[in-house]
């Protein structure tokens, strides 16, 4: 048995699905699920935190606005072991990744979404989604062939690579 802590324990993965893109408003937002040991995907989680995630954003720009938002940004939405956690991130500025604040759905009531701890950006599990975002919209919109609607097409599609496609059936 292992002497430490709980919140201390040996790292592991967590299942992540990459959900498909949900639009609103102006955004396009990619989507992701993180599944915690015991925890089984929801839709109607789902489903509440896109909603609850598009009334936080700001008004959406475009692309081409470079003093705004782009309307582009990703979701997560972790079925964690305390509670639904799901931190939203935006592009602006062509290279800036700003952040709404974290939602956070306590397990009794897991679609009534308010707002989370505002000085926590994310769990590791959670850093793993944001670090691949941020290098594939480097790799897609900021790459010498960049910044038109081709390569945003490029960036929409790509997903982490072990992420796996939920069983919506």
């Amino acid at each position: 048995m292992d002497p430490r802590p709980a919140h201390l324990q040996t790292f592991q993965a967590r299942d992540v699905l990459f959900l498909p893109l949900a639009g609103g408003q102006g955004w396009r937002l990619k989507r992701y699920a993180i599944l915690s040991h015991g925890r089984s995907f929801d839709p109607d989680i789902v489903t509440a935190a896109t909603a609850a995630a598009l009334k936080r954003l700001p008004p959406a720009g475009n692309l081409h606005e470079a003093d705004g938002n782009h309307g582009v940004g990703f979701q997560i939405i972790h079925f964690a072991q305390v509670a639904v956690v799901s931190p939203v991130f935006y592009w602006q500025w062509g290279s800036v990744l700003a952040n709404a604040e974290q939602m956070r759905a306590p397990w009794d009531h897991p679609t009534r979404f308010a707002t989370g701890v505002t000085e926590v950006i994310g769990c590791l599990w959670e850093m793993e989604i944001v670090s691949f975002e941020a290098q594939s919209w480097q790799d897609s919109l900021l790459a010498p062939h960049g910044g038109s609607e081709k390569s945003l097409t490029d960036y929409l599609g790509r997903a982490l690579p072990r992420a796996r496609s939920p069983d919506l059936d």
